[in-house]
């Protein structure tokens, strides 16, 4: 569990660095695709984009908290905070459509972390 945890937090932080490059065009065409696959209402894009900001900011903060004692716990009111937020402003469908994209996230780049561990190490 704790690894998914971690695992969430290098693909926050590789998109992240990877949006420094070009902040506008990924950021947008991220978002858009989000928006689409979520078919998002009018009245739920600035909601969205608001709590898709505050998630990517508290995950910068846990990054410089995961090594202490208090990680764990930051993790954890992050996400129920971040999951409280967007089950407030989506309806069922498109929340139950969010969760699940959010934990095939998380386990396909655990999956992928682990994969480069072993490489590494052979």
């Amino acid at each position: 569990m704790k690894k998914m945890f971690f695992a969430l937090v290098a693909m926050v932080m590789m998109t992240m660095s990877a949006n420094a490059q070009s902040i506008d065009n990924n950021s947008k065409l991220t978002f858009d695709r989000l928006a689409s696959y979520l078919e998002l209402r009018v009245n739920q894009i600035e909601p969205v984009k608001t709590a898709m900001a505050q998630f990517e900011s508290s995950m910068q903060a846990y990054y410089q908290l995961q090594n202490t004692s208090k990680g764990g716990e930051a993790w954890e009111k992050i996400q129920a905070r971040h999951k409280a937020t967007m089950k407030n402003v989506l309806d069922k469908k498109q929340y139950d459509k969010y969760i699940a994209m959010l934990d095939l996230t998380v386990k396909n780049t655990a999956d992928r972390m682990m994969d480069q561990q072993q490489l590494a190490s052979k």
